[in-house]
């Protein structure tokens, strides 16, 4: 794992938060870490949903306040699914049939259900999936929530295809998303409140046959379950990578999760050092 280079705490991180508010959403000093002044970094594997989401509101607080800051947050979070408002079909092509979640399955998920203030209907996560949940003031950054998926799906395209050499991946379709030709690689959903982002992607990293069983009775964002891929199968299927795919368990030093996610912190560091524009 990549440690950001410049990891001196920043003045405003000690009135932000002291360690026994951080113990209440399950989180040290040492998963925090930063690559300036302005841009911090979360790092933090198999973080319960409930906690996360509960520390992301308290995230867009300190934000809204201290506007110049930026939070990224890098997690895996237990399996899982999240229910949101509701698909907006209004924004969807008629020619897309997407199907609502029945209510009636609730009993049926065999993980737990985290409903959330959210746009979109069911999305899921599992600890071999990527989470990317940026906080950031969009009136300071001088940008919309629109640029910053966009850039946080495109950073993340240029890094599968330079670290694994896959192409056809595209996210310019009628649905969000990070796309394998007509295969769903990545989901993205990013919410606002008082001009401050949250809420994020999941990336699909490692094949997990619990995620393809219970797919098998849900419909994702809408879609059918056998809609979804994976990184893992994707490597497999077209890069000359596959070989360094078998017997290495999600979150060894080598693996894809690490591989890809090394990549995705290199290009921020960069981007950092030569004062380029996140968004």
């Amino acid at each position: 794992m990549i440690t950001p280079q410049n990891n001196s705490r920043p003045q405003a991180f000690s009135g932000f938060l002291e360690d026994k508010v951080l113990s209440r959403f399950d989180l040290s000093q040492e998963d925090f870490s930063f690559l300036s002044e302005k841009v911090w970094i979360i790092q933090k594997w198999g973080w319960d949903y409930q906690k996360a989401h509960d520390f992301q509101w308290k995230a867009t607080q300190f934000v809204k306040e201290n506007k110049s800051i930026i939070i990224f947050i890098f997690c895996t979070h237990p399996h899982c699914f999240t229910l949101g408002r509701g698909l907006q079909k209004h924004k969807i092509p008629k020619d897309l049939e997407l199907i609502d979640f029945d209510p009636h399955l609730k009993r049926r998920l065999p993980f737990p259900l985290y409903e959330i203030k959210r746009g979109g209907g069911l999305t899921f996560h599992y600890p071999g999936q990527w989470v990317f949940y940026p906080i950031v003031n969009l009136m300071s950054a001088k940008t919309d929530v629109y640029k910053i998926m966009n850039w946080v799906l495109e950073k993340s395209k240029q890094s599968i295809e330079k670290v694994f050499g896959i192409q056809n991946l595209s996210h310019e379709k009628e649905l969000l998303g990070l796309w394998y030709e007509n295969q769903k690689l990545a989901s993205i959903g990013i919410a606002v409140t008082r001009f401050v982002t949250y809420h994020g992607m999941a990336l699909n990293i490692n094949c997990d046959p619990k995620v393809v069983e219970a797919l098998s009775l849900v419909n994702p964002c809408g879609l059918p379950g056998k809609t979804y891929t994976y990184l893992e199968s994707l490597v497999k299927e077209t890069s000359s990578h596959h070989d360094q795919v078998e017997g290495v368990s999600p979150l060894e030093e080598n693996s894809l999760f690490w591989r890809f996610h090394n990549s995705f912190l290199e290009d921020l560091q960069s981007m950092v050092s030569s004062e380029q524009p996140f968004f």
